[in-house]
């Protein structure tokens, strides 16, 4: 139990650095504390044959979002009136990724993490690339997943709409090599998905509806490729409108 603990450390510490260069520190930091709790409760626990806990949910007052998941993730940011705000980096250049919410779970079937984060015009470029989901979660899940080996694409991006906002979804792993760091020695599993936080408004004249000025990503990232079906459990709600799957059934074939 305890090797998988520190798998899944390297697992969110990988997904946190590989969101982008300029990522959020205090998340790394809070990171940190949520590893010697899990450690502590890793010792702590004895076998048991009780159903996992069901949803749990997490509120982001400045988004107005609420996100909904599995109930064996323990969660960095429990209270979310604690959440970081989006700050400058230690140069003074701005923070192209906000994390929302990073977790992680630790099972006899291995270790997971997931990281909600925000993209918005604090960086211009980045936002654009965005704002093009499919391209944007193929892209960025190839460089994630270089810090655990040779990446490849599973499943090229799927193109779908959550409450009539762009989505996209990609799926890919990593099989590891030489230049694999640490103690990724297994078959690393992935998804990303992005969608717009809110729906864009029609634009005058030819040019088509505007884009969101803010997107959010969900990447997901586990060692058994069993545990990949928990992306299906992950869901969203947008200030007081119905819940949604963040990836519905059909986008995972």
């Amino acid at each position: 139990m305890a090797s998988g603990l520190w798998r899944f450390c390297l697992l969110a510490l990988a997904l946190i650095f590989g969101l982008e260069r300029r990522y959020d520190k205090a998340m790394v930091s809070r990171l940190a504390v949520l590893c010697m709790l899990l450690a502590v409760s890793s010792f702590a626990q004895t076998p048991s044959t009780t159903t996992p806990p069901a949803l749990r949910m997490f509120h982001d007052p400045a988004l107005d979002i609420t996100f909904g998941f599995p109930g064996e993730f323990t969660p960095v940011v429990a209270d979310p009136a604690k959440a970081q705000p989006a700050t400058k980096g230690d140069k003074g250049e701005p923070q192209c990724v906000r994390s929302v919410l990073t977790a992680g779970s630790e099972s006899k079937l291995g270790s997971s993490a997931f990281v909600i984060s925000v993209i918005d015009s604090a960086c211009p470029s980045v936002l654009k690339q965005a704002q093009q989901p499919g391209s944007f979660t193929r892209d960025q899940i190839l460089r994630q997943l270089k810090t655990y080996g040779a990446a490849s694409l599973t499943q090229e991006p799927f193109r779908y709409t959550i409450d009539g906002r762009q989505a996209a979804v990609t799926l890919a792993m990593a099989e590891p090599n030489d230049t694999t760091m640490g103690m990724h020695k297994a078959t690393t599993y992935a998804a990303k998905a992005c969608f717009f936080s809110n729906v864009p408004a029609k634009s005058s004249g030819k040019q088509g509806a505007a884009m969101s000025d803010q997107v959010i990503c969900f990447d997901y990232t586990t060692q058994n490729r069993e545990l990949m079906t928990r992306i299906l459990s992950f869901t969203v709600k947008f200030s007081d409108q119905e819940t949604h799957p963040v990836v519905p059934g059909n986008a995972v074939r």
